[in-house]
């Protein structure tokens, strides 16, 4: 079987549990011909790479690449990594876990099909929500942005949330996605305008997943940690370049 899938998932600090949580709900060998894994280390403790060294050698999870980050440690430099360097993502679907994201153990052995199934339907899946609080200076980052097209921004972007999600490849690929500017907050909300851009659908699948979750599985109950929310937004900080007075003679 041809693998249809590259799973990413990044790990962050000194969390040994989040990784063994995420990692062992994706060791079960009936999956292992469904995807490629991808692991992305930043600023991990020795002890969740021993986590990660002792799921490889109990359950001969297939890890394909792993990459480590740099300080300070972002969430899309190193999703940029793991997409496009060294070797470009080749399998038709693209799936992205956080470490505090994880399959429920009640997830049936046809849980990649399903995804998959969901896929043939809609460009991108996962737990869709809206953002109505775009700043003056983000909306005018999207106008910007070679995927813009002149659609209305909606005062709510729709999108899907960015803890677990999966896509169509080619939709990654094309638009370059993530793009250089992205650093950690609002990369999800952005996506979801590129996708309201281009015309890509974004259909509902969360079934057997813990999304962003706490202890207790309720997702979006995560504590946040590390850069989460102490970062500008992807386009608050937008400072559109000067325009040259020949740009008139070009219009």
């Amino acid at each position: 079987m041809t693998k249809k899938f590259t799973v990413c998932c990044l790990l962050y600090g000194d969390y040994p549990q989040l990784a063994d949580r995420l990692l062992g709900s994706l060791a079960r060998s009936e999956w292992y011909e469904w995807f490629d894994l991808r692991l992305g280390f930043n600023n991990c403790s020795e002890s969740v790479h021993a986590v990660i060294e002792q799921i490889m050698y109990d359950w001969n999870i297939p890890i394909a690449y792993s990459s480590e980050g740099e300080d300070p440690y972002y969430k899309y430099p190193i999703m940029r990594e793991l997409f496009w360097g060294p070797a470009d993502i080749e399998t038709p679907y693209t799936m992205w876990f956080d470490d505090d994201s994880w399959l429920l153990p009640q997830a049936p052995e046809n849980w990649f099909l399903m995804v998959e199934q969901c896929l043939t339907g809609y460009d991108m899946a996962g737990a869709p929500y809206f953002w109505p609080h775009l700043t003056t200076r983000e909306r005018q980052f999207i106008k910007d942005q070679p995927w813009y097209t002149g659609k209305p921004i909606p005062k709510a972007v729709k999108f899907i949330t960015g803890g677990w999600w999966a896509a169509r490849t080619e939709i990654l690929r094309k638009h370059d996605w993530p793009i250089p500017e992205l650093q950690h907050d609002g990369g999800d909300v952005m996506l979801g305008e590129l996708c309201h851009q281009q015309g890509y659908t974004l259909g509902t699948f969360a079934e057997y997943v813990a999304i962003n979750a706490d202890d207790q599985g309720r997702c979006s109950k995560a504590d946040r940690r590390g850069a989460s929310g102490k970062t500008p937004r992807c386009g608050s900080n937008y400072q559109r370049p000067a325009r040259h007075w020949t740009d008139k003679l070009m219009e």
